[in-house]
């Protein structure tokens, strides 16, 4: 059963991360930025930035988000260890261009183009990332019909994408393509972290909650029943209080190491 996170049993757990090295990950979108009506228009408060690069200075950070690598980058703090788009298909350390992906996409955009017309589609926007496609349909003025239209015309894709819903948005990729969860492994593979957090807010992010190791600790912002995440935060806004609480962990950890230590680093001679 999904838990509260602020609570004595999720702070002690939290509390757990800074005695190991660990990853902090966090989605973009409603979870360090609240949704937004236009995806042009979401951005992170100045405290969440500021405890972003803090935090990062303690250890290593990573946001994974749907958005495209180059948009992340505008949004976010340049400090943070690692930064990745595409759903995991995006990164600095990924060296190949994903040709054959993003020739699919455009494929797959111009079907979509000539499926999605008529009245039920009005206020459908499709959201072209290079690697990815997204179909929004928040503006719609009859949101049913409108998603009842899109998957028709998803189903005339081929090859079949596949299919991630999402907040008023349908997430389309290949069938091959990595996810935030390949990605999270990697990264903790290269950060040499024993121990993973990661939070999310939506379908994309149900793939890491569903098949994290069991010692990952995963967060769902909003309480559902139906996430698979470990902990819930009943909101948005308390992402700041998350990020300030896991900063105070790593520096309380620090400082009391630093107490213990003998003077020279060495061995004590007691």
């Amino acid at each position: 059963m999904i838990r509260p996170l602020l609570s004595a049993v999720g702070e002690a757990e939290l509390a757990s991360l800074a005695t190991e090295r660990s990853l902090y990950a966090f989605d973009f979108d409603g979870t360090l930025a609240p949704i937004v009506t236009f995806p042009d228009q979401a951005h992170i408060t100045v405290a969440v930035s500021r405890l972003l690069v803090s935090l990062a200075r303690e250890a290593p950070v990573a946001v994974i988000s749907g958005r495209r690598l180059s948009d992340l980058r505008l949004r976010l703090p340049r400090d943070l260890s690692h930064i990745v788009g595409n759903h995991g298909n995006e990164s600095d350390a990924e060296l190949a261009d994903g040709g054959e992906q993003r020739r699919l996409i455009a494929t797959w955009r111009a079907r979509l183009e000539t499926l999605l017309t008529g009245p039920a589609a009005h206020g459908v926007l499709i959201e072209d990332k290079g690697l990815s496609l997204s179909l929004h349909y928040r503006l719609a003025a009859n949101r049913d019909r409108a998603l009842d239209v899109c998957r028709h015309a998803i189903e005339a894709l081929t090859p079949a994408p596949l299919v991630i819903g999402g907040k008023m948005v349908i997430n389309l990729l290949p069938q091959a393509a990595r996810t935030k969860l390949d990605a999270l492994h990697d990264l903790a593979a290269l950060e040499q972290a024993r121990r993973v957090l990661f939070v999310g807010d939506d379908d994309t992010d149900e793939i890491v909650f569903e098949r994290a190791p069991p010692d990952w600790i995963t967060v769902r912002v909003a309480h559902w029943n139906g996430s698979r995440a470990r902990y819930f935060l009943h909101q948005q806004a308390n992402v700041t209080v998350l990020l300030d609480l896991l900063l105070r962990n790593l520096r309380q950890h620090a400082s009391t190491r630093a107490a213990v230590q003998p003077p020279d680093g060495g061995a004590s001679t007691r």
